[in-house]
């Protein structure tokens, strides 16, 4: 249940038996530069079709020379080349290919451009780089984070919660 002021609205969750079936790891196959970093979510599909993010999982890369994994599932593209990263939780294995380029960046987007939010509300920024070999990626955790005023929103660098914007004034 979740309620705000008046505002009260409920729902059911339901917890059934069903096994763990399969493991996607989002995004699939991605392409990182050298130096950046990428969270991974891992979606469980259950025998019964339903699905959902998992939080307990154990991650790992075929080769850490190339790209390390952190437990929270945020990788880092240490040279050029390929692993494999793989979350494995009660048995069940899904993995995915990452590719670490050489391409070096050259201009950075930040979206949504320019939004409008009210007081007490939180904003998450998404900062896109753009590399010299053509290829873009997300680099909202390599970015550093900042507001020009902070006594009207602040900015967050953690690595989970990097580029959320929370106001406090208008």
């Amino acid at each position: 249940q979740a309620s705000s002021g008046s505002v009260v609205q409920s729902t059911t969750l339901i917890v059934s038996t069903v096994a763990l079936a399969s493991i996607t790891i989002t995004p699939a196959n991605p392409t990182i530069a050298k130096g950046t970093l990428l969270k991974f979510t891992a979606i469980e599909t259950y025998s019964d079709g339903s699905m959902a993010t998992l939080t307990n999982v154990t991650w790992k890369s075929s080769k850490p020379q190339f790209a390390n994994v952190r437990s929270s599932g945020i990788v880092h593209g240490k040279k050029a080349g390929t692993a494999t990263i793989s979350a494995t939780a009660f048995g069940v294995t899904g993995t995915t290919t990452l590719t670490v380029g050489t391409g070096t960046l050259v201009s950075v987007d930040i979206t949504p451009t320019n939004p409008s939010v009210s007081v007490g509300a939180t904003q998450q920024f998404t900062a896109t780089g753009t590399f010299s070999d053509a290829t873009k990626q997300d680099v909202t955790l390599n970015s550093h984070w900042s507001s020009s005023n902070a006594s009207v929103a602040t900015i967050a660098n953690a690595p989970i919660q990097a580029g959320l914007a929370t106001t406090h004034a208008s």
